[in-house]
């Protein structure tokens, strides 16, 4: 293959990373809902693409399991249930914690570095009752988090995890309260992180999933209207 034909091709598939990015980004903040059919022509006039990448890019995003391409009728935003929420749940659980043992024998300094300014960040954002900030650096925490693995299909496998559940997360605000306990597990694991311990950063990182399962919970038992 020439020179500039590797090129085309590596603009293509930069271009269909950032029309998955738009449409995930759609989901991500309710202009597409769970469950709402999704016409190609539609979303590719407000990409501003043609419907061949949007197609393309449907196509991925069904593999991360954000959509759902129904044979003779076209794709829709996958819709997530409790039930199979808990269960992704679990597995995340899993991820975390072999990511915990990874991280605290992977960590380097300018890592380290970076998880501390984000836990300053996040615990501004309390302080300043910003729970959607808190949430931005919460979600950068993780990402962090996963990055010093540095094992690129624990990182994938996380987050396909992670795109399926927010599909359901979008439905629940946590309170205050259960901002600031996640916070709590955040810097116990930072610390267990800086220390080396890797069993203890294993524990930690999976203990840190499961009580946001039973945050989860929760927050959707609250939320819940009353007979």
């Amino acid at each position: 293959m020439s020179k500039a034909a590797v090129r085309d091709a590596e603009v293509i598939a930069t271009r269909l990373d950032e029309i998955q990015d738009r449409v995930r980004q759609m989901i991500a903040n309710g202009t597409l809902q769970p469950g709402e059919r999704v016409n190609e022509q539609a979303l590719a006039a407000k990409l501003g693409v043609g419907r061949n990448s949007a197609r393309e890019a449907l196509r991925a995003l069904e593999r991360s399991g954000l959509v759902r391409i129904i044979p003779n009728r076209g794709a829709e935003v996958r819709k997530v249930s409790l039930e199979a929420a808990l269960d992704l749940y679990d597995i995340r659980a899993g991820i975390a914690r072999t990511a915990g043992r990874l991280a605290a024998t992977r960590l380097e300094a300018e890592e380290e570095g970076r998880l501390l300014e984000l836990l300053e960040q996040m615990e501004a954002a309390l302080n300043n009752r910003d729970g959607g900030t808190y949430h931005q650096f919460n979600n950068a925490f993780h990402d962090h988090l996963m990055a010093i693995t540095k094992n690129p299909r624990l990182i994938e496998l996380n987050n396909t995890i992670e795109a399926e559940l927010s599909l359901y997360l979008r439905k629940g605000v946590y309170t205050m309260a259960q901002m600031q306990l996640s916070h709590a597990e955040h810097s116990a694991l930072v610390e267990a992180l800086r220390n080396g311990k890797v069993a203890e950063a294993a524990d930690c990182f999976e203990s840190h999933i499961l009580t946001g399962k039973q945050r989860m919970l929760d927050t959707v038992t609250r939320s819940a209207p009353h007979p």
